[in-house]
């Protein structure tokens, strides 16, 4: 089961066993009903936690987890990462995508493939895709519509208006 990071404790707050957890996703309101997350230092090792109560502001969240009462318990936690199961992602609908949906597609330009999708840094102002193209090079393109024609799950590819001025 493949699992993503949704955010890292950072630290206890509270008397009551609460953790504050710097977030990691683009929809945090999601989160207030999730009722069960994976805590860990890696995905492939999360255990699976329960939630007892959250309360989500922009950028940050504030968790109780069951069992765990105390600040003692919760400092425990401290640096833990928390992740959600791919099965419980939500669809996305129209022209977005999660990145890891998006790394490793083909990038074409006109009919010819030049390199793959690495890496996707979110930036204030915009996406920027991090290209290795085919000879070896990596180039970093914003993701926009002045160089992204088109972005295609189903075919697996991305196809860029223009690159050379990135070389």
């Amino acid at each position: 089961m493949r699992r993503f990071e949704v955010g890292q404790i950072i630290k206890v707050k509270g008397l009551k066993g609460e953790v504050k957890v710097a977030l990691e996703t683009d929809f945090p309101e999601r989160l207030k009903t999730r009722k069960t997350l994976w805590i860990g230092n890696a995905p492939d090792t999360a255990v699976e936690i329960k939630v007892k109560s959250v309360s989500v502001v922009p950028n940050s969240a504030t968790y109780r987890f069951v069992g765990i009462e105390t600040p003692e318990q919760a400092q425990a936690l401290v640096g833990k990462r928390l992740f959600v199961a791919e099965s419980d992602l939500p669809k996305l609908k129209g022209d977005v995508a999660y990145i890891h949906e998006l790394v490793g597609l083909r990038v074409m330009s006109d009919e010819s493939e030049i390199g793959k999708l690495t890496s996707v840094a979110k930036l204030p102002s915009n996406d920027v895709y991090e290209i290795l193209l085919t000879n070896g090079k990596k180039i970093l393109m914003p993701a926009i519509a002045e160089f992204i024609e088109e972005v295609n799950l189903t075919n697996g590819y991305v196809k860029v208006k223009r690159y050379e001025e990135f070389l």
